[in-house]
């Protein structure tokens, strides 16, 4: 199983300076394709959905698959007050920077996307789930969009392929 360490290092730094609106993220997928790139504009997006607590946001692009936090949850990861040293404020904008990319796997490398027991499912071409464990603040990311919105993703993608 691959892992982000960057991903999840930041996160746990960013523990130590983010406000009470502060966020936990953790992601894994069995497949080595999956990376961080960088982060994508929803507009340039070919599709993109938003989990019901509006957290997250996964995209469909020409070349990639990809989640990365909304505009809106960004927004919230601001150091507690202006009294913030200069420490805290450089920790909390790198992790900023880290958090504030995507994570995202090719189109190419991707087999089927289907809908089941609640949850979007994507498998790779080597057969391997992907976003495998994809939570914000302990919600399962791929368990909270909604059937309509996760059916018009399965769609746009099988319409790209």
């Amino acid at each position: 199983m691959k892992k982000t360490p960057l991903f999840a290092l930041a996160l746990v730094l960013w523990g130590g300076v983010a406000s009470a609106d502060g966020i936990s993220i953790s992601l894994s997928s069995e497949d080595s394709r999956t990376t961080m790139g960088p982060r994508r504009n929803v507009r340039d997006a070919r599709l993109a959905i938003q989990t019901r607590d509006r957290s997250t946001v996964l995209l469909l692009t020409d070349s990639v698959i990809a989640i990365q936090l909304t505009d809106a949850t960004l927004a919230k990861m601001e150091p507690e007050d202006d009294k913030t040293g200069f420490l805290e404020e450089l920790l909390a904008a790198g992790v900023r920077v880290a958090i504030g990319k995507s994570v995202e796997v090719p189109i190419a490398s991707i087999r089927s996307i289907d809908y089941r027991d609640g949850a979007l499912h994507i498998v790779s071409d080597q057969n391997k789930p992907v976003f495998t464990n994809v939570k914000v603040n302990g919600t399962d990311v791929l368990r909270d969009f909604s059937r309509a919105d996760a059916e018009r993703f399965m769609k746009a993608f099988r319409a790209r392929r």
